[in-house]
């Protein structure tokens, strides 16, 4: 029985939230957080500063229940608590969204692609809790490689993949469940970052429907009205220049934070997208989280180098061999463009004027994180512990764009009360068999 104040509290909790992108997002399209579960103790500190406390100016945790502490918790230590689960239970039916992105390490194709990395099952885990908590929405996201089968490693059982495994585990909770492949640069984000999406809608809420042609046509609309509604433009994506050119000042003063480092005043905005940043409450009158590294001479040989003689974009094998760059991974930014698919790693883009790296700030404007949006834990890490820890440049590069978030939030709020009107329009997508044609284009 759908709750009658559904359309009010559009209630949610977030599994593997690391350091709050998808959460940012559905506060900024009017949810109500419930709960997050994070487990390394630096992407959740960044969460609690940044969503939970009550003095942050992106706080919408406000009912954290009293029996689940707020710290780091492994999803697995928590379906292993009786008393967690029972208070699960309790809630059963009563919250309107369960989401998450599991790790992607296991499967990225950027990465070593591990069939046999135990993350791989932690989206089973995430299943686990939608089947004792029964939302009305759920969401999975993860990188491509999510849907790929591991082919390539002797032993591995690769006839099926772990995304069409998670698939079969949700419908037989009694959702209708459909896989979608976004662009976060179709909701106003200045990166070219694809993602599969597992969306499931309740049976017992919706009826039969199909859920990938629906999800991609709300969608649609909604990257569409959410960058008119942000000032962004419509017929194109948003550029490098607009996101960061701001952050590119010239004149060096000392980092508040680590005095030992330089950073930089802001220039005057330049972009709708810049004000969009910098705009709220909390926005410091200096950027946080913008230091700029310290290179070795060599290292400010070759940027200026590159920034002298080759074009934007990856820079070719043969450049940064024969100029003793040992990584073949290296770009330049191009101020008219969306950024690539940005990573963990800041040390892979150069700056498109200056001879350095980006900064952290830099890329937490790519990822559309606001700059009242403070980072902490260590700084970067390397070494042994990379990989194990999330510090800030991992937090920042594994998240979830805020604007990606909030257009799911917009989007589930959309099918919500087409289900509520029982509205014409989806007979479209009601489940008879035949392959449905969306009108327009794709977004």
């Amino acid at each position: 029985m759908l709750p009658a104040d559904i359309t009010r509290s559009k209630t949610y909790i977030d599994f593997f939230s690391g350091c709050g992108g998808l959460s940012l997002g559905l506060g900024w399209a009017g949810w109500n957080g419930v709960f997050a579960i994070e487990k390394d103790p630096m992407a959740f500190e960044t969460f609690r500063r940044n969503l939970i406390d009550a003095d942050s100016p992106n706080c919408h945790f406000a009912n954290w229940p009293e029996w689940l502490s707020k710290e780091a918790h492994a999803i697995e230590d928590v379906l292993e608590n009786p008393t967690v689960v029972e208070e699960f239970k309790k809630m059963a039916g009563k919250v309107t969204l369960v989401a998450g992105g599991p790790p992607c390490q296991g499967f990225s194709v950027a990465g070593a692609r591990n069939g046999n990395d135990p993350r791989n099952l932690l989206v089973f885990k995430q299943i686990r809790a939608i089947a004792i908590l029964r939302p009305y929405f759920a969401i999975v996201e993860n990188v491509e490689g999510f849907e790929k089968k591991f082919v390539n490693t002797p032993g591995e059982n690769s006839s099926i993949s772990v995304a069409s495994k998670a698939i079969t585990e949700i419908s037989k909770l009694g959702y209708n469940v459909g896989k979608v492949v976004i662009n976060a640069a179709d909701f106003g984000v200045p990166q070219l970052r694809r993602r599969v999406i597992i969306f499931a809608i309740s049976k017992e809420f919706a009826g039969d429907v199909q859920v990938a042609p629906l999800i991609k046509d709300v969608l649609k609309q909604v990257a569409f009205e959410q960058r008119k509604e942000l000032g962004l433009s419509t017929t194109r994506y948003t550029t490098v220049g607009e996101a960061i050119s701001d952050l590119s000042g010239s004149e060096r003063i000392e980092d508040e934070e680590f005095p030992a480092y330089k950073t930089c005043l802001y220039h005057a905005t330049e972009s709708n997208y810049q004000k969009l940043m910098r705009k709220g409450k909390g926005t410091p009158a200096i950027p946080t989280c913008h230091r700029f590294n310290r290179h070795s001479e060599k290292a400010i040989a070759l940027y200026r180098l590159a920034l002298d003689t080759q074009p934007r974009g990856r820079l070719s094998k043969e450049f940064l061999y024969q100029n003793g760059c040992h990584s073949n991974k290296r770009f330049i930014l191009d101020t008219t463009k969306p950024c690539s698919t940005l990573t963990t790693a800041p040390e892979e883009i150069i700056h498109f004027l200056h001879p350095r790296v980006v900064t952290l700030r830099e890329m937490a404007r790519i990822q559309s994180f606001p700059d009242n949006y403070r980072f902490f834990g260590r700084y970067t890490l390397n070494g042994p512990a990379r990989g194990i820890d999330v510090p800030r440049n991992a937090q920042i590069g594994n998240a979830i764009p805020p604007l990606v978030g909030r257009a799911f939030g917009k989007a589930l709020e959309k099918i919500t009360q087409m289900i509520l009107r029982r509205d014409e329009s989806l007979t479209r997508f009601k489940s008879d068999g035949e392959q449905l044609t969306l009108k327009g284009t794709p977004i």
